[in-house]
């Protein structure tokens, strides 16, 4: 986890929006400091106001500005969005502010049940690609029916199929979301899970035991428009037959057979090639304005046992060599032959300076071989370059063909 700094965060935001949240609070500015004078006068009053907190109200303070930091991005605000409808006030304000810093505390500050609903929204995007993630799809145009009734009605099957045979009803909440810019619906379900005792200090600053229902949290996703489902829950195929038939039976009011559709497979090892596509690829990034592609990290894992890990990790300058040329130079070519798999890897570009600029830009591709890269956090065409670039070095493969959500699929096709 990065270290969170809010000395960033208060040059980020203007004063006029930590004014208001400084009202808010019940937070004074230090003696001589007035929220008239200059800007730049008044990081520091603001910093000295906040790190001058009782501890009482300087913890949440503190809590909350990491909350800000975290939704003080593009995805941040695209969470935002996605809580209110098209036209709405919060989003109004939005076109007046100077960063999403100041729009994620303006936020927080006017409409924290937002704000909430933006951090669930947040964290389903994260995970989607990660282990506990499969895609569905189902024809498009569906019905959707998530009202109190139907929802009471999925809360109380679900509670009965994840209670044990001899174990005491499970409790269940389900939080129904609306994604308005995505056009989805988002069911947070939270699960009774077994009961743990937890050690910790009492009030007496002594340990106790204390008995705690840990909650067993999955999310879906629900695109009615396009029929596509987005499941995350962990627990595997079992996990995910629980929840699909009672999601048909009160959500769709119907049975649903879904198609799963895995990621394409990623094909790593085809980067000890190289990573600037030949004349026969079809691709010239020198069209795009790239100067220079570099395998600026990779993780390869041996095949055979004993089992071991090498991260590759040359400087990060445009003019250091790549990973490919310091298992040259260190004369372990082995690393890239058939001894080993890469894990994952990171692909650099470099592009020009243009219109007159002195420092060029770069692009990561990061890439793992179950299909998961950092595509969706790029611009638009920035993905379809390293898409394309993928192609030509023959390493994203088409998606497979669609084959039944019941259906067994292969061990390299599940995430």
């Amino acid at each position: 986890m990065a270290a969170f700094n809010y000395r960033d965060l208060i040059r980020q935001v203007p004063p006029r929006s930590w004014q208001f949240y400084f009202q808010a609070r019940g937070i004074a500015l230090p003696e001589g400091a007035d929220w008239t004078q200059e800007a730049a006068s008044l990081h520091q009053p603001i910093l000295q106001a906040l790190e001058a907190l009782h501890e009482s109200q300087q913890n949440p303070i503190y809590t909350e500005l990491r909350r800000v930091k975290a939704l003080a991005n593009q995805r941040g605000i695209q969470a935002l969005s996605n809580a209110v409808p098209l036209g709405d006030a919060m989003l109004e304000d939005f076109e007046h502010h100077v960063s999403d810093a100041e729009r994620a505390l303006w936020a927080l500050a006017n409409w924290p049940q937002r704000f909430d609903i933006a951090e669930a929204f947040l964290r389903a995007n994260a995970q989607v690609g990660g282990r506990s993630w499969r895609r569905l799809y189902l024809p498009p145009a569906q019905v959707l029916h998530c009202q109190p009734e139907d929802i009471d009605g999925l809360r109380k099957t679900l509670a009965l199929a994840f209670t044990p045979k001899k174990g005491r009803p499970r409790a269940c909440e389900i939080d129904v979301l609306t994604r308005h810019l995505d056009g989805g619906v988002q069911l947070d379900i939270r699960i009774e899970d077994n009961l743990q005792r937890s050690l910790e200090f009492g009030p007496d600053d002594c340990t106790i035991w204390r008995d705690v229902r840990p909650p067993l949290t999955m999310t879906v996703i629900l695109y009615p428009a396009n029929g596509v489902i987005d499941l995350l829950v962990p627990g595997g195929n079992s996990a995910r037959k629980k929840l699909l038939a009672p999601l048909g039976q009160y959500v769709f009011r119907k049975p649903i057979v879904p198609i799963a559709v895995p990621q394409p497979m990623f094909l790593l090892n085809r980067l000890r090639q190289g990573v600037w596509p030949d004349e026969h690829s079809g691709l010239d990034l020198r069209d795009y304005g790239v100067g220079k592609a570099r395998l600026s990290e990779c993780r390869v894992s041996a095949i055979q046992p004993p089992a071991c890990d090498f991260i590759i990790k040359p400087p990060g300058d445009k003019d250091s060599p790549d990973a490919l040329e310091c298992v040259r130079a260190k004369k372990t070519d082995v690393l890239m032959s058939q001894g080993f798999d890469i894990l994952d890897a990171v692909v650099s570009l470099y592009f020009e300076p243009a219109d007159g600029a002195k420092q060029h830009r770069v692009l990561h591709i990061r890439v793992k071989p179950t299909g998961i890269a950092n595509l969706r956090e790029m611009e638009e065409a920035d993905v379809h370059l390293a898409e394309a670039l993928l192609r030509a070095l023959g390493v994203m493969q088409d998606p497979p063909t669609p084959v039944a959500a019941d259906e067994p699929v292969a061990d390299s096709e599940v995430l």
